[in-house]
């Protein structure tokens, strides 16, 4: 039996990074946004958002969409 022979699980594996993006405040862009959002959705809709983008896990629609799931409208 050679020295060099490969086993079972010498398989190659794959490592996966997820990008997270870094806490930031809000841009004047999405205050405007917010402004005209808020009049459709409630003050628990919008500090979800504000709290999810803040914390760096999205932008204004993957906020949006979490909040939908998470708190409603």
């Amino acid at each position: 039996m050679p020295y060099h022979t490969k086993k079972k699980d010498d398989k190659i594996k794959m490592v996966i990074m997820i990008k997270k993006n870094k806490k930031r405040e809000l841009k004047p862009e999405e205050k405007e946004l917010f402004a005209t959002h808020s009049k459709h959705h409630t003050k628990e809709h919008i500090a979800f958002m504000k709290k999810f983008i803040k914390d760096g896990k999205g932008c204004f629609s993957e906020a949006h969409k979490a909040a939908m799931k998470k708190v409603g409208k």
